[in-house]
């Protein structure tokens, strides 16, 4: 059965990742606190989405100070999980729940439930963590046994603190299979390499404009899987500014796609959740597409019947090449990364899956 889930993931990938322009449409329903409702985050995704061609229908749930253990009994937040047709929901927990290294793992329990209820309800939806930041200048906690030999309070520094975070949320993301925007690494990135952007409002805990739309940003491409370079709308941020926060979305998120399980749990879903075809010619007789060798290590040879263009893209749907072909051709793909490729007909939308060694 997996088998079968995996080509039609294959035919998703292919279809829906066509170019890195294509436009899509995603519904999302955002459970959270005040880190989401503060500028309006849901929001601004929408905006610097409709700014690339892309739309994001959503709908959230934000209650200041709200725990992830209170969204699973709060009659609104269950009520609009059951509206059901999303494609995402994400959650976030109480900025210092994954804080603190010996007491994390009591909200694990929370989460699983939530994914539970959620699937529940929406068939086609997959989980994304929203994984926030440190405080701006650190944190002190009382450390608890088994992690320290007796109560002890320790200072940490921004970095200790988001790192914490960040790892903690990815646990949580491995634990149930879903995925995660990593905010928090984005602002990190920002804070080391353009120190002049401040992220958190005066009280050093929410997110100023700035640090809103880095969240923006990292959310744009985890929902849409695009490049948020491809983003014109700077939110009224100094352009130059919105730039290095878009850059720095990519080098963090767009680039490192499966680090942060974006696409690497697509197999789970229902075949039914798959887009269907769009913009194909139908399929007629004589017309055909064939790869070998397969496995290919250094060439691969596509054959097809007359003129064609074929893309070629990557096991979370990057578009890696497109090429033009007329019956026949070689390609060279010994600097290719090892893995799994995609290869779809322009022609007839025939999709092949080819593993390089």
């Amino acid at each position: 059965m997996q088998t079968k889930y995996s080509s039609y993931l294959l035919l998703a990938l292919a279809l829906s990742s066509a170019s890195a322009y294509a436009q899509h449409k995603k519904n999302v329903l955002f459970l959270g606190n005040s880190y989401t409702y503060v500028n309006d985050l849901p929001q601004t995704i929408a905006s610097i989405a409709a700014s690339t061609g892309d739309t994001l229908a959503y709908d959230s749930h934000a209650p200041g100070g709200y725990y992830l253990g209170e969204h699973v009994s709060n009659a609104t937040s269950l009520s609009k999980i059951a509206t059901g047709n999303r494609d995402y929901v994400v959650l976030q927990d109480q900025s210092m729940a994954l804080a603190y290294p010996s007491t994390y793992m009591n909200h694990l329990p929370y989460s699983k439930k939530l994914d539970s209820i959620i699937k529940a309800e929406n068939e086609c939806a997959q989980v994304i963590f929203y994984s926030t930041w440190g405080r701006k200048n650190g944190d002190m906690y009382v450390c608890n046994p088994p992690e320290c030999d007796t109560y002890t309070v320790v200072s940490r520094t921004y970095y200790e603190m988001d790192s914490a975070i960040g790892t903690h949320y990815k646990t949580f993301a491995d634990s149930i299979k879903a995925g995660v925007s990593p905010v928090g690494a984005v602002w990190r990135y920002i804070r080391r390499n353009h120190p002049a952007t401040e992220l958190h409002q005066a009280d050093d805990s929410h997110p100023s404009v700035a640090g809103t739309y880095a969240a923006a940003c990292s959310f744009y491409s985890a929902i849409f899987r695009k490049d948020p370079t491809l983003i014109t709308n700077n939110m009224g941020l100094p352009a130059i500014e919105a730039a290095n926060i878009r850059a720095a979305a990519k080098a963090v998120v767009y680039d490192h796609l499966l680090i942060w399980n974006i696409g690497a749990f697509d197999t789970l879903l229902n075949i039914d959740c798959m887009p269907p075809a769009t913009n194909i010619t139908p399929i007629t007789v004589g017309q055909f597409m064939t790869v070998s060798p397969n496995p290919a290590t250094d060439h691969l040879v596509v054959t097809a019947a007359g003129k064609d263009v074929f893309s070629v893209f990557d096991a979370v749907g990057k578009l890696v090449r497109e090429i033009q072909i007329d019956g026949s051709t070689s390609i060279d793909v010994s600097n290719y990364p090892s893995g799994l490729y995609i290869i779809r007909s322009t022609h007839t939308g025939r999709v092949l899956k080819v593993q390089k060694l």
